[in-house]
């Protein structure tokens, strides 16, 4: 390709990449320590739209989905609830309104889960240690 092909093939990227961020809703996913929280999902309803966030953490939703599955414009004057879901944080939901143009979403800290552990104070009994295991492989009830 030579220099006016690859200059042209840029200004097009640009160009579709400005037309995007005239209408979408751009945000970023931090974890409480403020790292990026990347390949988070990202749902927007109403909008039937799920969007992956990349290496920083960041997402740009500029279409939703019709009942047919086609792409559509995001609606003006709309309230959206968007919801960020990753394995072994807790589920984020933010609701807001989109007027039109671009809209930035307030940064979204993610909490890990956890798991409390309590003990009940009960030591394992000898014949729970003292049973042999197998070691041959899996063991099937009836065998």
């Amino acid at each position: 390709m030579n220099v006016k092909g690859i200059l042209a093939m840029s200004l097009l990227l640009l160009t579709a990449n400005a037309h995007a961020g005239r209408h979408a809703i751009t945000g970023q996913v931090l974890d409480r320590n403020g790292e990026p929280v990347d390949r988070a999902i990202i749902s927007l309803s109403p909008g039937n739209v799920e969007m992956v966030t990349d290496r920083e953490g960041k997402f740009l939703i500029d279409y939703l989905r019709d009942n047919e599955g086609q792409r559509v414009n995001l609606l003006k004057r709309q309230q959206y609830d968007l919801e960020v879901f990753k394995v072994g944080f807790h589920v984020e939901t933010r609701s807001f309104l989109y007027k039109r143009g671009p809209a930035l979403i307030e940064i979204i800290t993610l909490t890990e889960d956890t798991i409390a552990i309590q003990d009940d104070g009960k030591d394992l009994t000898e014949s729970l240690e003292s049973k042999p295991t197998h070691s041959a492989g899996a063991n099937y009830e009836g065998q």
